[in-house]
């Protein structure tokens, strides 16, 4: 029996959800590694990792020839919900993808080969790392591990929680954004995409000013403000409080942090320190969620 459609009849387009993970890494053969090795690292590892975890594994060379500026490619870069990017060799165009998906403030998982430089303070934000032999149980590893942060990450972003952002730690309040790219021509696209990344250089440009001026204002402030903060590491690592002390001492917004006691609680820390006036205990939250430390309390001390 055939269903006929009349003039009432209204076909409805259901969009399909959007589950892609996009891989950023090198597409070419590096000099120093063995030809097709990256292909391999994509195939034996990111992609399973990838699948595991629900998502469905985009390598630019899946969408069209590798080309960065191809448009196909740039909505799979900003629209995917799940990134892994590779920062083993440098690559220019994978720092340049990386830095297209922070702007837009896209969650993405920093992965790097064991051994390999380090390209920046990677140490402000959560990495893991992979062997490049491809042993079968190394593999295997690897790909839980991978699987294993995907999905923290992906739980992390739906509870509206900080993940590697760079937007959040430079204090962005409007990441950049395409809305609905869906009828976007190439130009059109192109259009929007350099206008919010304008945005976010003035937004930049506005932080620097006002950082300036707190600077002027607190050049002779010498850390009135007493607190006494218990805190813990979200994932029981306690090298993330020392990451989260370390950002707030070089920013110069602490001074004479101490360690007072041990708790009852072994994964609760009770530091001391001075902070300026214009730091508040939000601040301290605030922060202390970009490297995954929970700010149980933030008293001030009447001395």
């Amino acid at each position: 029996m055939t269903t006929k459609k009349t003039e009432e009849t209204k076909e409805v387009t259901v969009k399909p959800e959007n589950n892609d993970c996009f891989i950023i890494m090198p597409i070419a053969d590096h000099p120093d590694y063995k030809q097709g090795h990256f292909k391999r690292v994509y195939e034996d590892i990111f992609a399973p990792a990838c699948r595991a975890a629900g998502y469905c594994p985009v390598r630019a060379d899946d969408v069209a020839q590798t080309n960065l500026i191809h448009l196909d490619i740039l909505q799979k870069l900003l629209e995917s919900p799940m990134a892994i990017c590779d920062l083993s060799t440098r690559n220019p165009n994978v720092l340049f993808e990386l830095g297209l998906r922070q702007a837009f403030d896209k969650p993405t998982i920093l992965v790097q080969e064991v051994g390999t430089p380090q390209i920046f303070d990677i140490n402000l934000f959560r990495y893991t790392q992979y062997r490049n032999g491809l042993d079968y149980r190394d593999v295997l590893a690897d790909q839980k591990s991978i699987q294993k942060v995907i999905e923290e990450t992906k739980q992390a972003v739906e509870e509206g929680k900080s993940v590697n952002s760079i937007v959040k730690l430079l204090s962005i309040m409007s990441p950049a954004t395409l809305q609905d790219s869906s009828n976007f021509g190439e130009k059109e696209y192109f259009n929007v995409l350099m206008s919010e990344l304008l945005n976010i250089k003035k937004q930049l440009v506005t932080n620097k000013i006002k950082n300036e001026n707190i600077k002027k204002i607190n050049n002779n402030d010498l850390y009135p403000d007493h607190y006494s903060i218990d805190l813990k590491a979200i994932d029981n690592n306690s090298v993330s409080i020392g990451h989260f002390l370390d950002y707030l001492l070089k920013l110069n917004l602490v001074a004479n942090v101490e360690l007072i006691e041990s708790t009852l609680n072994r994964d609760v820390k009770t530091i001391e320190l001075d902070a300026k006036s214009n730091v508040i205990e939000d601040d301290f939250i605030k922060i202390g969620q970009i490297f995954g430390v929970l700010i149980i309390s933030a008293v001030l001390m009447p001395f």
